[in-house]
């Protein structure tokens, strides 16, 4: 196995974990059964099988997106979700 292949493991590992005991301790369930749902979800798909590779985001952004997935049907984190909120934020025409 290559060593890139080993680093992405180790952060897919490293995330699940983390994502798993944020969703355990929200839901009130064991960190098993939220591992479970989260590799049953589509944004752990998206973890282990990006368009792109990830550099910036962490274990909060998967868990963000975990939750507004599940809550809102979108699967973006927090910082997309108040930007499509509020779109006058980015306009390139303030006034239109």
């Amino acid at each position: 196995m290559k060593q890139t292949d080993n680093n992405e493991q180790e952060y897919i590992v490293g995330i699940t974990n983390v994502v798993s005991k944020l969703i355990a301790g929200n839901e009130h369930i064991s960190v098993e059964e939220a591992e479970k749902r989260f590799k049953d979800s589509k944004v752990y798909e998206y973890l282990c099988h990006p368009p792109v590779p990830f550099y910036e985001e962490g274990p909060e952004d998967f868990y963000e997106m975990y939750v507004n997935l599940k809550t809102k049907g979108l699967m973006i984190d927090n910082t997309q979700l108040y930007l499509k909120n509020n779109p006058q934020l980015y306009s390139l025409h303030p006034d239109d």
